[in-house]
């Protein structure tokens, strides 16, 4: 059985998941009363999907009916290779544009679907093949998402008096987000020499510098050393414990029932299931999916 699907102990992990009564995260207690099936509505959805398709010549990568996220858990998006994850990732954020279907986003319709509209109103995802800058520095790089910087406005920018206070605030708070992701004595290194786990949580660290309510993560541990890995699970399950909204991509199950509050699971295009880790793990349909029919129906 492929990785995805081993880990002996996934519904304790699941369980573990859960944060302790005396400090979660409010949202979580929510949803644990919506139903465990595809599409089911959620409380307080962040997103709200409807008939959102995406074709590449013949194939139908994405076919979403109707999904929602739920506002202020952790939600792991899981599925077989080429199940339209990274796809729907891309139609959400405006990278890529949808031939049918609307969606909104806190709250508000999704009128301008493009990556830099998503992102100044909060939406901010990363990728699995990070995109940090080599030849900047560590620093700048986490300086590059601090949101309506003055001194790139080209009437202000003659004039640092109008923009100084501003960079310095940035600054400050650039370097306590490399402090707390344990990056703050490579600050003036360029991104280039960076440990590809360096680099992901770099990427976390400066989408947090432009002051999202969801982050889209897309395979955050991939590429990355164990001991890595789990400083970058602790930091993602952080997040929603300030208020975040967390979905990321992920193949490994240990990761998934690890950190997640509720997986949707994406086959060719479509959600199949919904639920909570413990749940989803050992539904049928999801073992299909990654198995295949024979191979699952032996096993069961």
């Amino acid at each position: 059985m492929p990785d995805e699907l081993t880990p002996q102990a996934a519904s304790d992990q699941s369980e573990a998941a859960l944060p302790p009564p005396d400090g979660g995260a409010p949202a979580i207690e929510p949803i644990l009363t919506v139903p465990h099936e595809p599409g089911a509505p959620k409380p307080d959805p962040i997103l709200e999907v409807d008939g959102l398709s995406r074709s590449f010549g013949g194939l139908l990568a994405v076919d979403v009916d109707h999904l929602e996220v739920q506002r202020g858990v952790t939600t792991a998006l899981i599925g077989p290779n080429g199940a339209g994850k990274t796809t729907l990732f891309n139609l959400l954020s405006g990278f890529e544009r949808a031939d049918t279907g609307h969606w909104s986003f806190n709250g508000e319709a999704v009128t301008n679907p493009s990556a830099d509209a998503l992102a100044r109103n909060g939406m901010i995802r990363t990728f699995q093949l990070t995109k940090s800058l080599a030849k900047l520095t560590v620093i700048d790089n986490v300086l590059l998402g601090a949101p309506r910087q003055l001194g790139e406005r080209l009437w202000a920018a003659p004039f640092p008096s109008r923009w100084r206070s501003q960079e310095e605030a940035n600054t400050e708070r650039a370097e306590a987000l490399l402090e707390r992701f344990n990056l703050a004595h490579m600050r003036d290194e360029l991104a280039g020499t960076l440990s590809g786990g360096q680099r992901k949580l770099l990427e976390v660290a400066r989408a947090l510098m432009a002051d999202p309510v969801l982050i889209m993560l897309d395979e955050p541990m991939a590429g990355v050393n164990p001991a890595l890995a789990q400083s970058l699970m602790h930091h993602i399950t952080q997040l929603v414990y300030e208020g975040l909204s967390v979905v990321f991509i992920e193949h490994a199950m240990d990761v998934v029932t690890g950190i997640s509050d509720w997986v949707v699971v994406l086959a060719q295009g479509q959600v199949i299931a919904e639920g909570p880790p413990w749940k989803v793990i050992h539904d049928d349909q999801v073992i299909d999916a990654y198995l295949g029919r024979r191979r699952a129906g032996a096993e069961r």
